[in-house]
């Protein structure tokens, strides 16, 4: 089984030699490409896209505009500006974004905790407390979450 890093790499190394992500002028722009991390709790995804500022990096989530509606949102971790892009021969460049990827990628990862009483790796907003997940709070502390 590979690595993250060995994901990662192989990933961003496809993204490059098909779309010149290193690129500024060859780039698309605006065009977001998703990395799935598998095998990890809900197998979250996290996106890289070109812009006319450089490389960026996050996900995909969702603010709460009230008690019961949620809206869709991209949360951005990293960015790699094309300045410094430029400074950098290619296999840099190519070093650089793997590095910023898996930065990207850990990020994501440290948003997930285990349950004190279940066991289970899930993401932060499945919980009701740092220690507790909202399934745990209702059966152990007899707290009961409106959905």
């Amino acid at each position: 089984m590979k690595s993250i890093k060995e994901k990662v790499t192989d990933w961003v190394l496809d993204r490059i030699h098909d779309t010149r992500l290193d690129s500024e002028k060859l780039s698309l722009k605006n065009h977001f490409f998703y990395f799935k991390i598998e095998g990890f709790c809900d197998e979250p995804e996290i996106f890289l896209v070109a812009t006319t500022f450089g490389l960026e990096w996050g996900y995909n989530t969702f603010i709460w505009d009230g008690p019961s509606i949620p809206l869709p949102t991209k949360k951005l971790t990293r960015k790699l500006p094309w300045g410094t892009l430029k400074s950098m021969n290619r296999e840099q460049k190519k070093e650089k974004i793997i590095n910023e990827m898996v930065k990207a990628v850990t990020s994501k990862k440290r948003e997930y905790r285990r349950c004190q009483y279940c066991n289970k790796k899930m993401h932060l907003n499945g919980f009701y407390d740092n220690k507790t997940c909202s399934a745990c709070a209702e059966k152990h502390l007899g707290i009961y979450i409106v959905y």
